[in-house]
C-alpha cells in the first residue's frame, strides 16, 4: 500500500512585498509539523515539494526535524499552487496578498479572488494557466506520488489540495475552493492507494498545532 501525506505549506509572509517566503509563525507551524511525524515514526521514503519558495522552506524545515538532510528535498512543479495574480489581473505582474495587511483587506481580497476563481472554473479565456489543466497536472502528480511505495511526504499549497481531495471525493469542480479556504497551514491530508484505488483517508488534519492555537492559519 503506498501513503502520500500532502502537507501545507507554513504560512506565508501575507502583507509584505516579499509573499511567498515564511513568515516565523510560518516556521513554527512547519516545525510543529515536522515533530509530530517525527513523533510517530513514520518511515518516509521521499520527501517531495513544489517550486514554490514557501513550499521549498517548509519541506527543508520538515526534514530537519525528521533528522534528514536538505538534500533529500525533490521538486516536482506540478505542486506549485494557482497564479493567483494572473487569475485576479490576467497577469502576474502584482502580487494581490501583498495588500492583505488587515482583517478588513484580508476579507475583501477573498470576497475578489472566489468570483475570479469562479471565472477561472468555468473556463475564462486569457489565464496563464487554464483551469483544465491545473485540475490535470495535480490529478497526475497524487497518481504519481501515491502509487510509489512506503510513505511519501509532498509539501503543496491549498488549492492543490482541495483540487485533489475533490477529485477523489467526486466533488464537482467549483465545489473545491470551499475546500482550499478552510485548509489550515502545516495541515496533513492523507491518501492511500491500495487494492481498491487511491482514496482520501483523512483531511486537514492540524492536531499539532491545537496546543498554540495562534499557530492555526488559513492564510
Amino acid at each position: 500500500m503506498g501513503v502520500l501525506l500532502l502537507v501545507r505549506h507554513g504560512q506565508a509572509s501575507v502583507g509584505t512585498s516579499d509573499y511567498d517566503r515564511l513568515s516565523e509563525p510560518g516556521r513554527r507551524q512547519a516545525q510543529a509539523a515536522g515533530a509530530r511525524l517525527a513523533r510517530a515514526e513514520l518511515s518516509i521514503n521521499q520527501v517531495w515539494s513544489g517550486g514554490l519558495v514557501r513550499q521549498q522552506e517548509t519541506g527543508r524545515v520538515l526534514l530537519a526535524e525528521l533528522g534528514r538532510l536538505p538534500g533529500d528535498l525533490r521538486t516536482d512543479a506540478r505542486l506549485d499552487e494557482y497564479d493567483p495574480a494572473g487569475i485576479l489581473a490576467g497577469d502576474g505582474a502584482t502580487d494581490p496578498f501583498a495588500a492583505a495587511s488587515t482583517p478588513e483587506s484580508g476579507r475583501a481580497l477573498q470576497v475578489a479572488l472566489d468570483e475570479a476563481l469562479g471565472r477561472w472554473i468555468q473556463g475564462g479565456a486569457g489565464y496563464p494557466e487554464p483551469h483544465r489543466d491545473f485540475a490535470a497536472r495535480i490529478e497526475a502528480a497524487v497518481a504519481d506520488l501515491a502509487a510509489r511505495p512506503g510513505t511519501t511526504l509532498a509539501v503543496t499549497s491549498a488549492g492543490v489540495i482541495a483540487v485533489a481531495c475533490a477529485q477523489l471525493t467526486g466533488l464537482p469542480a467549483d465545489r473545491w475552493p470551499a475546500l482550499a479556504r478552510v485548509v489550515v497551514n502545516a495541515s496533513i491530508t492523507k491518501v492511500i492507494t491500495g487494492s481498491t484505488g487511491t482514496n482520501l483517508l483523512t483531511f486537514n488534519d492540524h492536531a499539532h498545532l491545537e496546543r498554540d492555537r495562534s499557530l492555526i492559519t488559513y492564510r
